[in-house]
């Protein structure tokens, strides 16, 4: 059995893996991709910190820390991937609908997604997975509300990242065995487990990837279009 103090760095550097491809072979992707990923690398070592590792999960960091370089390097991927996914896959391109960003609607989707984890965490005492459940699917409703054309951007996005998410958890069941009963909270979650997964991690990525998805299309006014 391999060391799981290693295990959360390898399997951040599993996800990395398909982050790279994209950023290689979708050249005009890559500015999204920057910027989402530095913004979802930077935010993950909040949510770690503040929520995920009280009442969801606490991996070994190869620096003992309760956040560590494996949180950033996680949640950079995923930002980055969850971005530009569905483009990158469909052969679509971004299209400017119209000049001004906006900048409003994206920092109120920001602070609204904050102000319902931490009302529900630390005021109503709801765990950090339904609280942040929550708090994704209102913001995914405030998005496609107002941008309707995105709902397919957003539906298959979350589907896309269920699917890339798996090799990310088969490693750790493949090269450590037990790592996922021992870092996982089970007295916090359901213990449902769907093919050898804990059910909210699932859901947790539809839902990550139903909100990325389309967040830079909406902040940027854009659309994505065939090319």
């Amino acid at each position: 059995m391999l060391n799981f103090k290693y295990a959360y760095l390898i399997g951040a550097i599993i996800f990395l893996i398909p982050w790279v491809i994209l950023f290689f072979f979708r050249k005009d992707y890559r500015k999204e991709m920057i910027f989402m990923s530095l913004v979802i690398g930077i935010g993950s070592l909040v949510t770690a910190y503040l929520w995920w590792t009280i009442d969801w999960w606490r991996p070994e960091t190869i620096t003992n820390t309760r956040v560590g370089i494996e949180d950033f390097l996680l949640g950079f991927s995923n930002g980055g991937i969850a971005a530009v996914l569905y483009g990158a896959i469909y052969k679509k391109r971004l299209s400017r609908l119209i000049k001004k960003t906006n900048d409003t609607g994206a920092f109120n989707i920001c602070l609204i997604f904050f102000f319902i984890i931490a009302s529900l965490f630390w005021g109503l005492n709801i765990t950090s997975f339904w609280a942040s459940t929550i708090a994704m699917i209102i913001v995914a409703i405030y998005i496609l509300y107002t941008r309707r054309d995105l709902f397919l951007n957003a539906l298959v996005s979350g589907i896309l990242m269920v699917i890339v998410s798996l090799p990310f958890y088969y490693v750790f069941i493949w090269l450590f065995p037990g790592f996922i009963h021992k870092t996982w909270m089970s007295q916090y979650l359901s213990g449902i487990i769907i093919i050898g997964i804990p059910l909210e991690d699932l859901i947790f990525y539809f839902l990550f990837g139903l909100t990325i998805g389309p967040f830079y299309e909406y902040w940027q006014n854009k659309r994505l279009v065939s090319i």
